[in-house]
This record gives C-alpha cells, structure tokens and sequence, in this order.
C-alpha cells in the first residue's frame, strides 16, 4: 500500500502504463497478445463506469470538457497507458485497475504483466501481477482510494476465471453488464 499525501499532488497526468514481456514467434516475427488494460472507476456523486477499449468506452469521467480518466492507444512494444487528469482526482471516490484477456485466458506466465504508475514528478510505483489461478482471465492489479484527500495505492492481485464482470462484482461496482461480461452497456 502507498499513500499520495493531498499536498504532494499537483496538476498534470498521472500515466498508467500495462506492461508485457513481447511474444515471438518461432520465425522471430513478434506476435500479436491478447493482455489488456481496463479500470473500473466511481465518482463521489456515486456513478459508476468501466474505461476499456472494448465497447469503445476510452474516457470517463467526464470533467467541464476534459476527462478525468483516458484510455490511450495499445501497441505490441509500447505497451497500454491509462491517463489520469490529477487536477480532477477529486471527482473519484475509487478506481480499480485490472488486466484482462479478450480470447479467454492470456499465458500470464509468458506474458509477465505490470502497470507503473507515473507521476510528473519523476516518481513512479511498479507492480506485476504475479502468480494466476488457473484458466485466469482477468486480474484486478491496483486500486486507488481517496481517503480524506490522499491517494491510497493498493495491490490487489487478485485473479477470476471470468471476464471483467466477475471483477465489478467482487469490488462493489453495480453495472449493466452485455450477456458476455465484458463490455458494461449505458445507464
């Protein structure tokens, strides 16, 4: 667990960066994988949400005309980022940050996924998902937590056999979710 003390923020982006060791393929061509970044989120007023590339939902909260919460592009050698509007944390009561598969369950092993978290001050907290339960398909990595104006980082590493639906589920998050888990619909 790691605490932000509310008088070490200032403005700018927190990066969230997944992470994967590349995947080659036996002619030395580098593979595509199926390891993906998602983050479950709710607001003080109590609205609740998934930021994830599948269903097309890549920002939220949204904040005047910017967007607390915003899913960035995913490449094979970059990696997937999670950009994090600082000066607008205080919109979010909590945040959980989990890696998912599209295709059923990733090789984990092979992959070895981790997120850091970056601050613009040059700082930055690692963490790697660590041992999967088999046939794991989602991984509930991080949380984050506003406790009395701080940050409260927290390693979950907890991991489900199902999509994240199962994630919501475990951590409190009532949503609509489409007849496959993945993709929650609009409220």
């Amino acid at each position: 667990m790691t605490t932000v003390p509310a008088a070490a923020r200032t403005g700018g982006t927190l990066r969230i960066t997944l992470r994967w060791t590349p995947q080659v393929s036996a002619g030395g061509l580098r593979r595509s994988t199926d390891v993906h970044l998602g983050c479950l989120w709710e607001t003080r007023d109590g609205h609740s949400g998934s930021v994830q590339a599948l269903g097309g939902l890549l920002a939220a909260p949204g904040y005047g005309t910017r967007q607390v919460l915003r899913l960035g592009p995913r490449t094979e050698e970059e990696g997937e980022e999670l950009l994090v509007d600082t000066r607008h944390l205080d919109v979010l009561r909590r945040v959980v940050l989990f890696l998912h598969g599209t295709r059923g369950a990733p090789d984990w092993a092979a992959l070895d996924p981790h997120l850091t978290l970056r601050r613009r001050d040059g700082s930055r907290l690692q963490a790697w998902a660590g041992e999967p339960a088999p046939g794991a398909r989602t991984c509930a990595l991080l949380s984050v937590h506003d406790v009395a104006g701080d940050l409260v980082v927290r390693r979950e590493a907890e991991w489900f056999t199902g999509p994240a639906a199962e994630v919501a589920a475990a951590y409190g998050f009532d949503l609509d979710w489409d007849p496959t888990g993945t993709v929650p619909r609009a409220s």
